[in-house]
């Protein structure tokens, strides 16, 4: 079961997230918060597998709520859902390292895709706002991944596990952890979520979205 927590401040808008979502055998909202101060406190004391949260909120805001969430425990998952689709916003999401950032007038089946994308580990950003990550200052690729390593990125960026990828690529566990583990190191990136990130501004050569 993917536990859930929603965080905004209209009421109306958590309870029909809250239907839509249930909708689903595997997804259950068990949180709600009004404001980025409760849902501090509540990812605090619960630690909900994923948490949607809006920016723009009294008291706390999405943005700060996000940055205090993220200092007292990395391995919280948000996804920001929220109305503001410019760079600004993007750039701070990114920074903070939240895995998702998705628009409000998302239909419910992107909805969906992004919470199970994030739940697997990977990291979804909204389509309409790849071409915002595209204009980013692109490192060069550094990297020297090998085709195989790029390929195990890919993956890791879907959302896979290591498990997982061992058997989509008849390798041994032990072999895509010693992968994964050069990849990380060629890409200087501590984690999954930073590796999945450099992928979508690196877009010109891959697509998470595709």
């Amino acid at each position: 079961m993917i536990n859930i927590m929603i965080a905004d401040d209209h009421v109306l808008l958590r309870q029909g997230l809250k239907q839509i979502i249930e909708l689903e055998e595997d997804m259950k909202v068990v949180y709600q918060a009004s404001d980025g101060e409760e849902a501090y406190n509540l990812a605090k004391n619960n630690s909900p597998d994923i948490i949607l949260m809006d920016i723009n909120m009294p008291n706390v805001n999405g943005i700060k709520a996000a940055k205090m969430i993220k200092s007292n425990d990395p391995k919280n998952k948000i996804m920001f859902l929220t109305i503001y689709n410019d760079k600004e916003y993007l750039m701070e999401a990114l920074k903070i390292g939240v895995e998702g950032y998705i628009l409000k007038d998302a239909d419910s089946d992107e909805l969906i895709k992004a919470i199970r994308i994030i739940s697997n580990g990977g990291v979804y950003i909204h389509p309409s706002l790849i071409r915002e990550i595209e204009s980013l200052e692109k490192n060069e690729c550094k990297k020297d991944l090998t085709d195989r390593e790029f390929e195990i990125l890919n993956l890791i960026a879907e959302g896979y596990s290591n498990k997982e990828i061992a058997d989509k690529l008849f390798l041994s566990e032990k072999t895509v952890k010693n992968h994964v583990y050069n990849i990380f190191r060629k890409l200087d990136v501590k984690d999954r979520t930073q590796a999945a990130i450099y992928l979508l501004k690196n877009n010109n050569m891959y697509n998470m979205h595709t």
